[in-house]
């Protein structure tokens, strides 16, 4: 039998969530890095309004995203960054309809300042990492910390990955490989829709024990293989159909990620797929900056991940390319998923 369903869409339960990290952007780009004075001259490139911002791209793409998405700023046809007439009219020293001095009031909130923090040294502003690089300390290999981590990790999943399985055709697969799976929710969905799949759980020890009790509680353990290892060094004896990377990309910075997509893709058997799910931003048109026009709700989740980790929501286009270049051919579907949730598909040619 496949797992159950929630009754009700998660999306706008995790959106409402999410929005505050939309806010404190907003205040930190008017508080410390005022872009409405700096727009207000005329458009500039990305390149010279991250030179104004002396931000680093991470951050200078998370919080210019939110800014577009508010619909502040946007890109012209010169690819350029400028203010918006509503822009304008709220952002810019010159306007007599300014909000500057009124959302300025947010930067005394402790959560702008971290956010602040997090934007000037293009890291987390605490002492707390929520991703793994082999010979780093991570909290991931704290059992108490990364098994409450994966359990909420796990809490969403139970919304999602049912979808998920019901939306992806796994009938003729036979082993998959979940990369960094942690509870391995998404992968049992699949198991329990497709009776002849095995999966292999990739991940730090103490997510895998909660992987483990799960599968238990789903009669899934002899169907499962759990694997603790490095997924940046971590080879494969037997090449799987099927690799899934599920909400892993956004915790690694740019080139990070691809690697991981180029790694794994290279280990698929011939005709083998790769699915990669997360909550992509829109694509921009070539020769544009990186900044994306939305959707509103996942700039937030960015802002989110941005504080917490090493990555940030990446765009639709992103991910194509990396599945492009690390040889595989991008399906034109994308499987739309509750909160956001994208599924994009390489396929491995035979």
């Amino acid at each position: 039998m496949p797992l159950p369903s929630p009754q009700f869409d998660p999306t706008g339960f995790l959106d409402d969530f999410r929005a505050a990290h939309l806010s404190q952007l907003l205040v930190a780009a008017v508080s410390d890095f005022d872009v409405g004075r700096i727009l207000s001259d005329g458009p500039i490139s990305f390149a010279e309004l991250r030179g104004e911002l002396k931000l680093a791209e991470r951050p200078a793409i998370v919080l210019l995203t939110a800014l577009r998405t508010l619909k502040l700023i946007d890109v012209n046809d010169q690819h350029q960054m400028e203010l918006t007439p509503y822009g304008r009219e709220k952002l810019s020293p010159e306007s007599p309809f300014h909000l500057r001095g009124y959302v300025g009031l947010g930067a005394f909130s402790a959560d702008v300042r971290h956010i602040v923090e997090c934007l000037k040294h293009d890291r987390p502003a605490g002492p707390v990492s929520f991703v793994f690089h082999g010979g780093a300390s991570s909290v991931l290999d704290d059992p108490q910390t990364a098994g409450v981590l994966t359990r909420a990790m796990a809490d969403r999943a139970r919304s999602i990955a049912p979808l998920l399985a019901q939306e992806i055709d796994l009938s003729s697969a036979r082993r998959l490989v979940d990369v960094g799976g942690g509870h391995g929710l998404y992968s049992a969905a699949f198991l329990k829709r497709n009776p002849s799949l095995k999966a292999m759980i990739i991940d730090r020890a103490p997510a895998l024990e909660v992987a483990r009790q799960f599968a238990a509680e789903l009669d899934l353990g002899g169907r499962m293989q759990f694997v603790v290892g490095d997924v940046h060094t971590l080879g494969l004896e037997e090449r799987p159909d099927v690799v899934l990377i599920a909400n892993l990309l956004h915790d690694y910075n740019a080139q990070d990620a691809e690697a991981l997509v180029h790694r794994f893709a290279a280990m698929l058997a011939p005709g083998g797929r790769m699915l990669v799910l997360d909550a992509w931003l829109n694509s921009v048109n070539p020769g544009d900056p990186p900044v994306s026009d939305g959707p509103r709700a996942v700039a937030a989740y960015s802002g989110l991940l941005f504080s917490l980790c090493e990555g940030r929501c990446y765009r639709l286009d992103e991910v194509q390319t990396w599945l492009h270049n690390a040889g595989l051919r991008v399906g034109e579907q994308v499987t739309a998923l509750p909160a956001h949730g994208g599924v994009v598909i390489g396929h491995k040619e035979v």
